[in-house]
């Protein structure tokens, strides 16, 4: 007769150990790339996702989005929307290359002009009479 702590001590050496997943190794926010599209996830809080779509960006429906090894995302509605944590979900949404490269040159002309403004060098320059030099680097 095999003893019950005889017979669960084989039994927890038959089982195969889990892989253990390191914590910096997992990627919950993936997602495919799509050819003339720039995606990001945009967290859905207050009116975040509405501003978005307001700009252009539309939501990315029926993609596979997150590590496999952490489970599957979940869907409300039609938008791909994993858990980032703290009981806050993302959104999957893109936008035409072409309209993303627009907004980025909007913002890029203006941070140019205020370090223009900031890197002035003499009165002549200066719009309110200040002088000075900063240098960025």
């Amino acid at each position: 007769m095999v003893d019950a702590k005889q017979s669960n001590e084989s039994a927890k050496t038959d089982r195969k150990p889990r892989k253990r997943v390191p914590l910096g190794s997992r990627n919950i926010l993936t997602a495919p790339k799509k050819s003339g599209f720039v995606r990001r996830f945009v967290n859905d809080k207050g009116d975040r996702i509405q501003t978005f779509k307001d700009a252009g960006w539309t939501p990315v429906e029926d993609t596979p989005v997150g590590d496999p090894k952490i489970g599957r995302a979940s869907s409300m509605g039609s938008m791909t929307n994993p858990s980032v944590g703290d009981g806050q979900r993302a959104v999957l949404m893109e936008i035409p290359e072409e309209y993303y490269q627009e907004d980025y040159a909007a913002a890029q002309a203006e941070i140019t002009a205020v370090e223009r403004e900031i890197q002035r060098k003499s009165k002549t320059e200066a719009r309110d009479g200040l002088s000075g030099e900063v240098k960025i680097s």
